[in-house]
């Protein structure tokens, strides 16, 4: 765990420092996030909390996919080609502690921006905060931890640096489709078949999740989300364990 956050310090250090990144990423972030739902708070006629959730919803899994898959995978690869992982390694520390190091500093920019977002939200419109809090806590945390774990696995399949985040927009538009950032309208054009394949995405889980969040009810009815995110979880880490590669590309 020492190795973990000692990584954690200092990818934190190397983003925080910048801060062309770090302002590009939190204007990104809020204009999508807080941006769209905000313009249609404004445009409804009458008060209607459960679209600006929906839009909430759907712009925040945008968000997370953004700044977790995105961002894994483009970090993990420039630091591959600079040869920081292969030096990382030879300093002594373990892989599973440079990643996981890694992954625990994406993971809090993307709680943190989460949190920015909601904030605006439920301050500039008439969305309240949600019932149970802490489960929508631990449902940002959880979902951002995954698709960063996702963003591991879009590293290896695409190992060069520039090419990584125009590989991850597909994956981030079809997630974003399925949680319903495109509104409900577009939402409800979809066939069948293809919002039920949009729902296993883990963007899909995080809207089941967080919406009963928002809305409450009994934790029971989780199975299924937390189900879902366990399975990718798995399966990325299966493949970050067998597939990752630290040497840099021939």
């Amino acid at each position: 765990m020492r190795e973990v956050l000692a990584v954690a310090r200092l990818g934190g250090r190397l983003f925080w420092g910048d801060g062309r990144v770090v302002g590009g990423i939190a204007v990104l972030s809020v204009c999508l996030g807080a941006g769209l739902p905000l313009l249609i708070a404004a445009s409804l006629r009458s008060r209607n909390v459960e679209v600006v959730l929906g839009m909430h919803l759907g712009m925040l899994a945008m968000v997370l996919t953004i700044v977790a898959t995105t961002q894994t995978a483009v970090t993990l690869s420039t630091r591959r080609e600079l040869l920081v992982l292969k030096r990382l390694r030879a300093s002594g520390l373990r892989g599973r502690a440079i990643i996981g190091g890694e992954l625990v500093n994406i993971v809090t920019q993307a709680t943190l921006l989460s949190a920015l977002v909601s904030v605006i939200l439920y301050t500039l419109t008439y969305l309240p905060p949600p019932e149970l809090p802490l489960l929508f806590a631990a449902c940002v945390v959880a979902v951002a931890g995954v698709l960063a774990l996702v963003g591991v696995v879009f590293s290896i399949v695409t190992r060069r640096p520039d090419l990584n985040a125009p590989a991850t927009i597909p994956f981030m538009l079809a997630g974003a489709l399925g949680a319903g950032a495109y509104g409900p309208f577009v939402t409800g054009l979809l066939p069948g078949w293809v919002q039920w394949a949009l729902d296993l995405l883990p963007t899909g889980a995080m809207v089941e999740i967080a919406g009963l969040a928002y809305r409450g009810g009994e934790l029971a009815t989780l199975t299924g989300p937390v189900l879902n995110l366990t399975v990718w979880a798995l399966l990325a880490l299966v493949a970050v364990r067998f597939l990752f590669r630290w040497d840099p590309r021939r």
